[in-house]
């Protein structure tokens, strides 16, 4: 979908948030649809790179390092469970909770996934110098850190 200059309001086209916003969108669209061919999705593979980054978690452990809801979260893992990505059994020390673990399928579909974020990563900064990359990474994480403290 080609964009006009006019299609965005002036104050928006310079305000960071908006610009930070838009690129994260583009981002988004970009690796689902990498992943589209593979049955995957940027919310699936979510999860699925937290436990082959972290190793097997308790599903409480999952949501409280997760940004999405528990209800999603739980949806989530029961689609991914479905799909035999992951496996959940009964924790040895707590009957009510379970534990998650990758299955082969899910450690590929992490390593499809870490592929299409690293691949996407590379994309939007492609004619960035190092050191132009660098200064953005740090920009952003202070625009984060304002975010998050006012």
């Amino acid at each position: 979908m080609e964009r006009h200059e006019d299609d965005t309001h002036p104050e928006a086209a310079v305000a960071p948030g908006y610009l930070a916003n838009h690129a994260a969108r583009l981002f988004n669209r970009g690796v689902d649809a990498t992943l589209r061919p593979h049955g995957l999705t940027l919310a699936l593979i979510g999860p699925i790179l937290l436990l082959s980054w972290k190793g097997p978690m308790l599903q409480r452990d999952i949501v409280r390092s997760s940004a999405v809801r528990q209800p999603a979260m739980v949806a989530l893992l029961d689609k991914l469970e479905a799909m035999g990505l992951i496996v959940r059994t009964p924790s040895a020390t707590d009957r009510r909770a379970a534990m998650v673990n990758l299955t082969d399928e899910g450690r590929e579909a992490a390593r499809i996934g870490g592929a299409a974020l690293t691949d996407a990563n590379t994309r939007g900064l492609n004619g960035f110098l190092p050191e132009e990359a660098a200064n953005l990474v740090v920009l952003l994480q202070r625009l984060i850190t304002n975010f998050e403290h006012h």
